[in-house]
């Protein structure tokens, strides 16, 4: 039987530590003669996390292995959000869409919301989940001014940009979004002690 990817994460424990943040290609020349810059961004930008599981037995860890083997190294991928910001701080109730088409590229964005003429329905440093299952793309928002108008509409700023042609009516997840990631390496494997405690820590980064 296949799987089919990308795989959820078992239910529990919730992550012990976790380092999050996002990769960027930039070209940067300097003249050694005036020191004048000429910088080029790149399109490479991909969310990458360090994630670390507390110790449990072997009745949890047996579902950690079971997901870990799944994924036959770097060959399948997973969901995964963001674990310390799961929910947004805004306003924003309901299952958001997009107002209009978006494209490759974009940074700002119009979602349609069920909050009208609310201040604040986003706010800085709140995540979204646009699109599902292997289309499923994590953004940030970025914009420091979110109010909706009569309509619920509301027009934000997003990091990284737009990785994905998106439709009108696409939804908008804001509870628990998640992107898809894939491990950073093929070798991967556990820990235990005399107790049989086991131990798990790995690296990924965002699948495009």
């Amino acid at each position: 039987m296949a799987h089919e990817f990308p795989l959820s994460l078992p239910a529990t424990p919730a992550f012990s530590n976790s380092s999050w943040g996002m990769k960027r290609s930039v070209a940067v020349a300097e003249s050694p003669f005036t020191g004048a810059q000429q910088v080029h961004e790149y399109d490479y930008s991909l969310w990458r996390a360090t994630l670390t599981l507390p110790p449990m037995k072997r009745e949890q860890a047996a579902e950690w292995q079971a997901f870990i083997l799944k994924l036959r190294g770097r060959y399948g991928t997973f969901l995964l959000c963001d674990p310390d910001a799961k929910n947004a701080r805004g306003a924003v109730t309901g299952t958001p869409t997009l107002t209009s088409n978006i494209t490759v590229g974009q940074h700002e964005i119009s979602i349609t919301t069920e909050n009208t003429s609310t201040d604040n329905v986003f706010k800085v440093g709140d995540y979204i989940q646009i699109g599902l299952s292997a289309s499923a793309k994590l953004h940030m928002i970025v914009s420091t001014s979110n109010n909706s108008n009569l309509s619920g509409q509301v027009t934000v700023s997003v990091e990284p940009f737009i990785k994905q042609d998106m439709t009108a009516g696409t939804s908008v997840i804001v509870s628990n979004p998640k992107g898809v990631f894939r491990m950073d390496s093929s070798d991967l494997g556990w820990d235990s002690d005399f107790v049989s405690k086991y131990g798990f820590s790995f690296s990924c980064a965002e699948a495009i």
